[in-house]
């Protein structure tokens, strides 16, 4: 029996239209950054400073502190307009899952490579409040390194009291997400919300794939029996 399920945001348990990404993109590509599709996705869920200045210098920018810092001031800047202009929603069945989750008796947790600016923004939006739709959420920000290393999770752990990471699912959509769970020692869940195929994951190592949160209830009583 699971005690803890820790959930990414963008693309797991909120549909954000990928501003995310369109956004991050764009921070880049205006100083001048030229990489592919496949090169940006090897950073969809990692912490977005981190990315950012990733994302300068594989696509060719001397990604120095003032264009680093100019790069992510925009990101934040043009995120923040765009969440409150047109608020992330929680994706379908999403909070019945946590509902169900919680009066289970498991704790429910977020983690992101967000801010806890764009974190606290989203949360607000949806109405979201720690005890009572979740228990605990981490930004990307507030940790020494965010995905793929672990400190997301244990954070989390920390937070709710869980030190057992056999008692722990991490459930994500991106690559990042499942290295992250995998380097916590805790169960790695990928989701289909995102951009990566049921293959995708399996090569990664996931030890589950689900369509979405919203089944990962009944998923999970499955792989109980």
């Amino acid at each position: 029996m699971f005690e803890l399920a820790v959930f990414d945001m963008a693309g797991t348990t909120i549909n954000d239209r990928d501003e995310v990404y369109r956004v991050l993109r764009e921070a880049t590509e205006r100083e001048g950054a030229k990489y592919t599709d496949e090169q940006f996705q090897q950073f969809m869920g990692t912490e977005k400073y981190y990315a950012i200045g990733k994302l300068l210098e594989i696509g060719g920018v001397e990604a120095t502190p003032e264009i680093h810092d100019n790069a992510w001031a925009w990101f934040r800047e043009e995120l923040h307009r765009t969440y409150t202009e047109n608020p992330p929603q929680p994706l379908p069945g999403i909070e019945q899952a946590l509902e169900t989750f919680r009066a289970e008796g498991m704790k429910v947790g977020l983690t992101t490579g967000f801010s806890r600016e764009i974190t606290d923004l989203i949360l607000t939006k949806m109405g979201w409040q720690i005890g009572e739709t979740i228990d605990a959420s981490r930004a990307g920000d507030e940790v020494a390194q965010g995905r793929p290393e672990p400190d997301l999770i244990q954070l989390v752990m920390a937070d709710v009291g869980v030190s057992d990471p056999t008692k722990v699912i991490s459930v994500g959509d991106t690559s990042a997400d499942v290295q992250s769970a995998l380097k916590a020692g805790v169960t790695s869940v990928g989701v289909l919300t995102g951009h990566l195929t049921r293959e995708d994951f399996q090569a990664e190592g996931a030890h589950l794939v689900v369509d979405s949160v919203a089944v990962l209830p009944q998923e999970l009583k499955k792989q109980e029996n």
